[in-house]
This record gives C-alpha cells, sequence and structure tokens, in this order.
C-alpha cells in the first residue's frame, strides 16, 4: 500500500478514536481574486481543564508544513500566507473564523482548522472546508416573488456575493418609473435589496438591469431579465381593406397579455349603435351608400375589454395620390407603371414626357409603358390617372444616365490539384469589356498579362500571396480590394456522423477538415467514466447498440500538421413503440388499402386493427400491418391500429374513411403545342369519378358550347380578340364548372439579354436571347468603338469576337420577330468591402447541443471566423476558428457566443447570442379547423424547452369537465348537437403542463316557423307577418290562391319587406286596396338552392268591422289609416319582443358553459 497509505489510515483511526465530543461547523465561501474572504467557523470539544487556547488552519491536509496561520506564533507558517491569513474569531468562545487578505488563483482549495488546548489535548478537525477564488465575481441573481399584473404592487429582489467587508459592493438598479428601492440588507455570503414599483403596459417587454459595483477589485456585474406583466387590452383599432364586390374588410386588433380571446362588433348608423352578434377578429361588410356607417369593435380577455375608434366607411371620391414605379428592364429600357387611388377605380392612364422643359402628351393609354434610357440629356415622364369623378397627376420621375464601372470585387473558388480559380465582377452601364489582374508578394504588385472575367492559380504556399483584378469600360475602369490565398492548417471541425445498421448494430463516421488532408482516424470509447482505446483507425466503424448502460464514442482526426478530437456522441437504447400512426390508399372496386406503421426498438412484431361506427368500438380480429376496406357508405366510420413489440404497444388516433361527394375544385391548364395551337386540359375531384367534360368559349362576351366532351381539347392561338374557354366535370352527383382561362395573343420580342462566356485564345463567344410570340427570326449584331457603332453583317443568335484590344470596346444584339424588333442591355457588378452585416444563425441538434454558424457579407469574401463565450460577466476566446461550432445548452447559468469574421480589409463582430435555458409549456392553445361531414378537427401548441412530450383533452359539457383519454396533439370530434359542448387541452413536458383556454364548439339547428306568425285584415289593408329562426342562410316566400305575389319589393298592390337580426328572420306582406276574396295566406321557408322544405298556413283575421251607423267613405278611409298605423306599430314591437326573448335565452345558455 506504501507508507504514505499507511500513516493515512492511522490518523484515521487516531481522529476515530479520539474525536468523540469533538465539533466544527464552517461554511464554504467562494471570494474574488485581490479581495479579501472571511470564513464563518465555530467548534466545541469535550468540558476539560486547560491553561491556553491555541488554533491554526491548514491548506490542504492537516500538516504543519501547510500551515496558514497559527495563533501562538502569527509569523510560523506557509510563506504565501504569513501576513494574509489571520485567526479572528475567539477561541475562548469557541470561534474559529478566519480571515484570508489579498486572494490569488492558487488559495482556491480545502482548508483544516486544528485547536490546542494547553493542559488538556491538541485536535485536528477532518472536515474540509472549500474555498473557491473566482477571477471576477458572480453576475447578480435577480427574483421574481410572483406574476407581474398591472395594478398589483410588485416587488423583485437583486442579490449579490458577497464575503470580504473591505469589498462592500454597491447595488443599483436600472431607472424603471414609479419604483423605489428598499434598505440593502446582508445574509451570509449575500448582500441583497428588494425593488417594489406598481407594473404597467409600459413595463412589459422592458428589460430591468441589476448593476453590483465591487469598489476595491473595480469589478462592475450586470445581470438583466425582461419583465413580462399582464395587462387588459389595450390600442385597440379598426383596419380596413377594399375586397371585391363593394365589400369591405374590418379587421380587430388589440394589445393585450394574455391575449384577446373574444372580438365584438359595432354598427353606428343615423347615430343608432347597433350590437352585430359578430364576434370574429374580421368581418366583412358593404360599402357605398349614401349615409354615412361606423364600426367599431370590443376587444375582451380574461383580465378586461377595451374599444377601438369608430371607422367610418369611405364613400366614392376621385383619384389622388397618383404616382410612378420605375423598373429596369433588358435592352436599355426601363419599365415605368402608374398608380393611383380612387372609388369608383381609375379607368384611364395618360402620360407625358418632359425634355428640355418642353412637356408632350405621349398618346401613351396603358398603366405600364417602356420607353429607353441612358442618354446624355437629362428626360422626365408623369401620369395622369381617370376616373368618372376626375383626375390626378404624379410628380415627374427622372430617367438614369450612364455610369463607369464601379462595385468591382474578386470571387474565390477552391478548384482540383491546389489550385484557385478567381473571378472578377464589376457594375458599370455601359457594361465592363475589359479585365486586367495583379499579384501582390512580398509587398510587391505584378501585372500577370491576364485580361480574362476568371483566372486560376495555385495555393498552398507558406508565403502569404494576394491578387486583385481591374475591370474597364468605354468610360473608365475600377479596381478590386486585393484577396489573400489561402494556406495550409491543420484539421478541425471533427464530428462523428451515426447510422443505424442492421442487427442492432451501428455506423460511426468521423470527418474533420483539414490541408493537407487528414491521413489518420483513432477511436475512442468512454464506458462507466473509463476511455479506452478501440485501436480501430479506419473513418468508419461498426459498433453494436441497445445495453442499459450509456456507451459514447468519439474520434481523433490527424493529419501531418497536428490532430482534432470530436465531441462525444452517446448510443442509444431500446424503447417501447410510439408515434404510431395509419396511412390511407384509394384501392379499385370501392376499397380502401390502410397500412399502420410505428417506431420502436426492438421493432413491432404485432398489429391489431379496431372499427369505429355509431360510437361503438369493434376488434376485427385483423393482426396484419395492411388491411384492406370498403368504404362510400353513408354513416361515417373509423379505424385505428395497434403495434406491439416485446417491450410494449402504442395506438394510432383513428382516421376517418372517406364518403362520396359531388366534383369540386375543378381548373383547366394550358399546354402550348406546334402550329399555334394550345392544349386544354380540364381536371376536377369527385368521389364516385368525374365521367363527362364538357367544354365552352367565351368570345365578344358570349359563351358557346363546343359540344366537345373530352378531358383535353386542342384550340388555335394567337388572335388579336380575347377568347376564354372553361370547361363542366359531371358525375353521378353533380357537376361542378371551372374559371375561364385565357387564351394568349400575340407580342413582339422583349426580355433582351446577351450571355457572355469566354472561350479558347483570347476569344469571347456571345449569345443573344430574347422572348417573342411569334419566336424572333432574326439576330443582328452591333458593335462600338471609339464611340462608333458598326453593324457586323452577323445574323446568328451567337458570334465569337478577340478580346483584349488597348481600345475600348463594345457590342449589343437587335432581336426582329415579324411584329417588331428590340435591343440587348450591359451587366451590373458589385462593390468591395471589408466585413458588415456579421450574424450567428443557432440551430438545435441532438443531444443538448445547439450548432452556431457565423455569416458576414465582405468582397473579398471572409477567409477567418473567431469565437467568443460570455459566461458570468468573462470573455472567453475559444480558440475556434471555423464558421460553424456546436456546443451545449441547458445550463442554470446565462451563457452567450459571439464570432468575429475577418478578411484582408478588416474584421466585424456580431451581436452576442444567448444560448435558451429549459422552460416549462406556457402559450398553450387550441386551433379549431372544420373537417368533412360535421366532423371539426382540433389541434394543440404549446411553447416549452424540453419539448412536450404528451398531449392531454378535456370537453366540458353541462358545466361537467371529462377527461377524454385521448393523447394526441390533434383530435377530431363531432360538432352540430342542440347542447354547448366545449374543449381545451393539457400540454406536458418533464419540466411540468400547461392548459389552454376552452374553445366551444359550434351548434346547429334546424328552421323553425314561430307562432307568432300571423295575418291581419282591417278595412281594405291586409298585413302578413312571418317570422322564422334559424341559424342557416334561408328565405322568406309567399304565395296566394289564384295570385302571382312579387317576392321583392312593391308592385303598386303587393309590398314584401324582409329583415334578419341573429337567428330571427323576418318578412311582411302588405296588401292595399284590393278585393281579398280568400281566407288563408301560405307563408314558406326556402334555403339558398330555392328549395321549399317549410311552409304554414296563416289564417287572415280582421280586427275592425264597417260601422253601421257610420259607415261613411271618410269614416272608412281615416279608420283603415289609423288601423293600419296601429298594426304596423303592434308588428314593430312584436318583432322587437322575440327577438329579445331568443336572445335572453341565448345568454342563459352562455351562463351555464
Amino acid at each position: 500500500m506504501g507508507e504514505v497509505g499507511l500513516i493515512l489510515i492511522f490518523i484515521s483511526l487516531l481522529q476515530g478514536v479520539t474525536s468523540e465530543g469533538w465539533s466544527m461547523k464552517a461554511l464554504p465561501r467562494r471570494a474574488i481574486s485581490s479581495s479579501c474572504v472571511v470564513i464563518p467557523c465555530s467548534f466545541d470539544f469535550p468540558s476539560h481543564s486547560y491553561t491556553a487556547l491555541h488554533g491554526a488552519w491548514f491548506k490542504y491536509w492537516y500538516r504543519w508544513k501547510y500551515t496558514i496561520t497559527y495563533t501562538k506564533d502569527p509569523n510560523y507558517g506557509m510563506a504565501t500566507f504569513v501576513g494574509r491569513a489571520k485567526i479572528i474569531g475567539d477561541l475562548e468562545g469557541k470561534n474559529c473564523s478566519v480571515r484570508i487578505d489579498s486572494l490569488r488563483a492558487e488559495d482556491s482549495d480545502v482548508y483544516y482548522f486544528y485547536v490546542d488546548a494547553e493542559g488538556y489535548t491538541d485536535h485536528t478537525f477532518t472536515e474540509p472546508v472549500q474555498l473557491q477564488v473566482l477571477d471576477v465575481p458572480d453576475k447578480p441573481v435577480i427574483v421574481l416573488l410572483k406574476d407581474l399584473q398591472e395594478g398589483t404592487p410588485a416587488h423583485i429582489i437583486c442579490k449579490c456575493l458577497y464575503t470580504c467587508p473591505d469589498n462592500h459592493p454597491n447595488l443599483t438598479w436600472s431607472e424603471l418609473l414609479t419604483s423605489s428601492v428598499s434598505n440593502i440588507t446582508e445574509n451570509g455570503d449575500e448582500v441583497s435589496a428588494v425593488l417594489t414599483f406598481n407594473p404597467s403596459f409600459k413595463h412589459h417587454g422592458r428589460t430591468l438591469r441589476c448593476t453590483c459595483d465591487y469598489p476595491q477589485t473595480s469589478h462592475r456585474m450586470v445581470n438583466s431579465v425582461n419583465l413580462s406583466v399582464k395587462y387588459s387590452p389595450r390600442k385597440t383599432s379598426v383596419r380596413m381593406t377594399l375586397e371585391k364586390g363593394k365589400m369591405i374588410s374590418l379587421s380587430c386588433s388589440s394589445d393585450g397579455n394574455p391575449a384577446v380571446h373574444n372580438f365584438t362588433w359595432f354598427k353606428i348608423s343615423q347615430g343608432k349603435v347597433t350590437n352585430l352578434e359578430l364576434a370574429g377578429q374580421t368581418i366583412t361588410v358593404p360599402y357605398g351608400f349614401d349615409e354615412e356607417i361606423s364600426y367599431y369593435c370590443e376587444a375582451t380577455s380574461i383580465l378586461g375589454s377595451s374599444q377601438s375608434l369608430p371607422i367610418r366607411i369611405p364613400t366614392e371620391y376621385s383619384p389622388h395620390n397618383t404616382s410612378v414605379r420605375m423598373t429596369l428592364e433588358k435592352g436599355k429600357m426601363i419599365s415605368l407603371s402608374c398608380s393611383s387611388d380612387g372609388n369608383p377605380a381609375v379607368h384611364n392612364f395618360t402620360w407625358f414626357k418632359t425634355s428640355r422643359g418642353k412637356v408632350t402628351n405621349l398618346a401613351l393609354a396603358g398603366q405600364t409603358i417602356t420607353v429607353p434610357y441612358g442618354f446624355d440629356e437629362e428626360i422626365s415622364y408623369y401620369c395622369e390617372a381617370t376616373s368618372i369623378l376626375g383626375s390626378s397627376q404624379s410628380l415627374p420621375i427622372r430617367i438614369p444616365t450612364k455610369y463607369s464601372a464601379q462595385n468591382t470585387s474578386v470571387r474565390m473558388t477552391l478548384a482540383k490539384e491546389k489550385t484557385i480559380s478567381l473571378s472578377c465582377s464589376s457594375d458599370g452601364n455601359p457594361a465592363v469589356h475589359n479585365f486586367t489582374w495583379f499579384k501582390i508578394s512580398h509587398g510587391k504588385v505584378t501585372d500577370l498579362a491576364l485580361a480574362g472575367q476568371t483566372i486560376t492559380v495555385p495555393y498552398g504556399f507558406e508565403e502569404e500571396i494576394s491578387y486583385y483584378c481591374e475591370a474597364t469600360s468605354i468610360l473608365g475602369s475600377s479596381q478590386s480590394l486585393p484577396i489573400r490565398i489561402p494556406t495550409e492548417y491543420s484539421p478541425r471541425n471533427t464530428s462523428i456522423r451515426m447510422t443505424l445498421e442492421k442487427g442492432k448494430m451501428i455506423s460511426l463516421s468521423c470527418s474533420s477538415d483539414g490541408n493537407p488532408a487528414v491521413h489518420n482516424f483513432t477511436w475512442f470509447k468512454i464506458s462507466q467514466g473509463k476511455v479506452t482505446n478501440l485501436a480501430l483507425a479506419g473513418q468508419s466503424i461498426t459498433v453494436p447498440y441497445g445495453f442499459d448502460e450509456e456507451i459514447s464514442y468519439y474520434c481523433e482526426a490527424t493529419s501531418i500538421l497536428g490532430s482534432s478530437q470530436s465531441l462525444p456522441i452517446r448510443i442509444h437504447t431500446e424503447y417501447s413503440p410510439h408515434n404510431t400512426s395509419v396511412r390511407l390508399t384509394l384501392e379499385k372496386g370501392k376499397m380502401i388499402s390502410l397500412s399502420c406503421f410505428s417506431d420502436g426498438d426492438p421493432a413491432v412484431h404485432n398489429f391489431t386493427w379496431f372499427k369505429i361506427t355509431q360510437g361503438k368500438m369493434m376488434n376485427l380480429a385483423l393482426a396484419g400491418q395492411t388491411i384492406t376496406v370498403p368504404y362510400g357508405f353513408d354513416e361515417e366510420i373509423s379505424y385505428y391500429c395497434e403495434a406491439t413489440s416485446i417491450l410494449g404497444s402504442s395506438q394510432s388516433l383513428p382516421i376517418r374513411i372517406p364518403t362520396e361527394y359531388s366534383p369540386h375544385n375543378t381548373s383547366v391548364r394550358m399546354t402550348l403545342e406546334k402550329g399555334k395551337m394550345i392544349s386544354l386540359s380540364c381536371f376536377s375531384d369527385g368521389n364516385p369519378e368525374v365521367h363527362n367534360f364538357t367544354w365552352f368559349k367565351i368570345s365578344q362576351g358570349k359563351v358557346t358550347n363546343l359540344a366537345l366532351a373530352g378531358q383535353t381539347i386542342t384550340v388555335p392561338d394567337g388572335f388579336e380578340e380575347e377568347n376564354s374557354y372553361y370547361c363542366e366535370a359531371t358525375s353521378i352527383l353533380g357537376s361542378s364548372q371551372s374559371l375561364p382561362i385565357r387564351i394568349p395573343t400575340e407580342y413582339s420580342p422583349h426580355n433582351m439579354s446577351v450571355r457572355m462566356t469566354l472561350e479558347k485564345g483570347k476569344m469571347i463567344s456571345l449569345s443573344c436571347s430574347s422572348d417573342g410570340n411569334p419566336a424572333v427570326h432574326n439576330f443582328t449584331w452591333f458593335k462600338i468603338s471609339q464611340g462608333k457603332v458598326t453593324n457586323l453583317a452577323l445574323a446568328v443568335q451567337t458570334i465569337t469576337v478577340p478580346y483584349g484590344f488597348e481600345e475600348e470596346i463594345s457590342y449589343y444584339c437587335e432581336a426582329t420577330s415579324i411584329l417588331g424588333s428590340s435591343q440587348s442591355l450591359p451587366i451590373r457588378i458589385p462593390t468591395e468591402y471589408s466585413p458588415r452585416n456579421t450574424s450567428i444563425r443557432m440551430t438545435l441538434e441532438k443531444g443538448k447541443m445547439i450548432s452556431l454558424s457565423c455569416s458576414s457579407d465582405g468582397n473579398p469574401t471572409v477567409h477567418n471566423f473567431t469565437w467568443f463565450k460570455i459566461s458570468q460577466g468573462k470573455v472567453t476566446n475559444l480558440a475556434l476558428a471555423g464558421q460553424t461550432i456546436t456546443v451545449p445548452y441547458g445550463f442554470d447559468e446565462e451563457i452567450s457566443y459571439y464570432c468575429e469574421a475577418t478578411s484582408i480589409l478588416g474584421s466585424s463582430q456580431s451581436l452576442p447570442i444567448r444560448i435558451h435555458t429549459e422552460y416549462s409549456p406556457h402559450n398553450t392553445s387550441v386551433r379549431m379547423t372544420l373537417e368533412k361531414g360535421k366532423v371539426i378537427s382540433l389541434s394543440c401548441s404549446s411553447d416549452g424547452n424540453p419539448a412536450v412530450h404528451n398531449f392531454t383533452w378535456f370537453k366540458i359539457s353541462q358545466g361537467k369537465v371529462t377527461n377524454l383519454a385521448l393523447a394526441g396533439q390533434t383530435i377530431t370530434v363531432p360538432y352540430g348537437f342542440d347542447e354547448e359542448i366545449s374543449y381545451y387541452c393539457e400540454a406536458t413536458s418533464i419540466l411540468g403542463s400547461s392548459q389552454s383556454l376552452p374553445i366551444r364548439i359550434p351548434t346547429e339547428y334546424g328552421a323553425v316557423i314561430l307562432p307568432e306568425s300571423r295575418c291581419t285584415q282591417y278595412l281594405t289593408n291586409l298585413t302578413c307577418l312571418c317570422l322564422v329562426r334559424a341559424n342557416s342562410s334561408v328565405h322568406i316566400t309567399w304565395a296566394l290562391p289564384g295570385r302571382t305575389v312579387r317576392q321583392t319589393g312593391s308592385d303598386g298592390i303587393y309590398k314584401t319587406v324582409s329583415a334578419r337580426v341573429g337567428p330571427l328572420v323576418t318578412n311582411t306582406l302588405t296588401i292595399s286596396g284590393s278585393n281579398m276574396a280568400f281566407q288563408t295566406v301560405n307563408c314558406s321557408v326556402v334555403n339558398d338552392r330555392g328549395d321549399r322544405y317549410l311552409q304554414r298556413r296563416l289564417e287572415i283575421q280582421a280586427v275592425g268591422e264597417q260601422a253601421g251607423t257610420r259607415s261613411g267613405l271618410m269614416w272608412k278611409i281615416g279608420l283603415g289609416s289609423v288601423g293600419g298605423a296601429v298594426l304596423l306599430i303592434t308588428t314593430t314591437i312584436a318583432i322587437y319582443l322575440i327577438t329579445k326573448t331568443y336572445r335572453r335565452t341565448d345568454k342563459r345558455k352562455m351562463r351555464r358553459i
């Protein structure tokens, strides 16, 4: 065992024998370098007489050679502690506290206390006291005692490290409105202060900072917290958007925390406010009336509500805000587009040109025109927009002129065999026609006599070599910044990729970046904390998996310049089936194939199928992974499967079998054919499938049935008139029509361009391209030299010309078709600049790792990336130079990273990006989607880190909450019952859970003709009122025996008036001055398709008679007029009372929920 081991065992046994009744208590301490620390300490020993007490403290081990202070001899001890360490406690009072000044990093260690009771005995306490010396203090700790809510006083605590009386920290808060700070308090090794304030919406999202200043060591430590304050809705407003058909979309927005869960809309007309009983965030209303109508909304959250200002619906107005937008096109052309705001819309645009102070009407009336540019003189254009209410002119817009080469830069690309391709780019008008290359070596510049846009050079030398280029056009030249050629470097960015193989084996592949390339790979295994060299040197190895213990592997990549190790990768263990799902495939003969999929290790060995029909579940006794079932029944049927392995089982969500439906989503696809012909194909979705297609043509506003029934037809194109076609798809269940598709007409060449390609022997290939209908049949080339334009008499699409002359030469082409011609344009190149816009993109990886990627914009390109870490206020250079690194996350402390991008012109740093910590689920919500067959899909979403692993669903019906025992993120439930039902979900992770707000399922009920419907006759006037309650779109019609009734408006005898208030639909029929030789009137309810499905016969009731003694004509007329007025007032009151009654009933139902 050795002499030292025997001595340690002997001391331990001796202490065990003699330590009875001896005890000591001391607290570990964390202190700041260059400051001091006081370690509180107390001790006790058996009652016994003694003559004097002396104490000592030892560092590392209880031996006298490690003494740091001794009360009997203050000068005795380790040289590095004499004068710095002192026992400040009263030993007679059994206080052994010690103070150490001028702390150093090497003072971090464990310490032991020794006491000598002269005349009795001495004793060394074996309890170690830990001291940790920090280069910089810990960041302050900020504690929120409870959630912040507007109007409720809040208290926030900030705590700082405090272990030295001579270095008392000064604790301060950042300025916060309406706040106050309590007295600073001390507690052990902490000093704290409480900030008291009244939270408001102004504080939400703000950053609160706490600062600890240490005067002795000049440290300043800062921590911050983003405040989240709950407040009721505010800043409620309405945004208006114009839709088609004189409709306006109104959208309500409001700021609140938590978010608004309900929106209510109100209408203001003729000074009267009406609740529209519309609760969505967006509604659609008509506009364009003579009267002024305004709308406003009310936003409600669980903390209160807020109303927007009324927004007035616009009336019609003449054009205004007229402006011109300019777009560069090919062939030295510019597209000018005129825009203007008017109601009704602008129907005519007129263009004007300003040149040398003279204005010319261009006689061009389109919204967009194309004009040339690049002249020496300044030319401007403006437009005039006209509607039936007036006109408005835009401001003039100036056309750009020519400029010399600029924004010259070099792009570097690695090629084969240690060579680099350098490409020079530059922007000029006219285009650059010559590129010259230069080399910088040992401070000397050499002209390479290479004039191409791209050259290839070697790399990998020890010396630093740079290259730059000079771009020249007929107007001047511009040089790029030098770009440095990279040298060789040792391996870096070493990582492992894992691939699952057969037979419980995993393939591990090691990759690393180095120049020269890596020539050797070594593998290591970590098991139970022990590292083993596997003596496997290949780039890829295969290892087993599935053991109970956790095993990790890492690799080492070696080149002739050095080596680099990867991070360890953990081998996963076995798990039971999960992510079970069913996939549905349509087969022939109204059959559906259902396949069950599940993830498990070991693999699933059994599949069981279940059927759900009419709320009843049935085991199908079918155990294969795939089964085939029929479909197309009227009833709704669902299936689900259960996957089983030796470790457990998992069930899929039920999948609903589709029913039959008529054709929909009908559309036409157009394909160009030879000989000015176009192929049109009709597509439509239906079950059963479409069996007939019919085609129609629209020409000059007239629709013609083409008597062509195939799915695809062929028609000519290129006429001057506009022709459109559409199709109708028909199945045994109905038919559906597509939208019309317009046939294109012919147009002259446009979108001209020239593409340049370097050839061998200082030659350049120029290729001319253009778009036209009919196609271009001739290309003409022109040369510009010394300001003179020469027609080259070359009519092919591609020509080859020499380059490298001292004179300035340019080329352009002209494309010609039978409808006209168009000329080509030059090329624009970017400038050179040092790195900028440096930023970091963060990507989550497996195993609690985060990939950080640094990006920066620079020309020449960035050649080096450096990474830095910020932890506890300290910045550390990670000595990692790759563009992408991988770091761990999920620690309690806050850690940030930033990168520095460097090129030969300078460097740029990104903003620090904070690595997020773990948190429990929050922001849980339910999204509702309507499905076919009176079914609603509910999807639960929640934010948490680590991610949510379980979703639980609950149902609220008649005030009772039921756990549905459904754990998927998405469930499907029926709707349309008379009772009101709500659902909510609970999201759970390993850190906690969160519930969503309940979402109410819409109900549905049929139309009912109410008993308050009646017909009343007074003298020669007959008034009938039909009242219907329905939540769907219905209409009311009237029928009289032997007579035709106009259903809307008035024709002098019959007058009908309809209205709808919420679910109540009313229609009033008035007949005046007619001999009514009938006793009943029929009131009917029809749907949007015109189907009548409800009818009631109304008996006519007389409310007055012709008095015998007062039978004069004037008396009849007067009494009839009074009776009609009374009946109209009575009808209005009845409508009001019935509407109020049903609204009260709806409110009682809402209260029950």
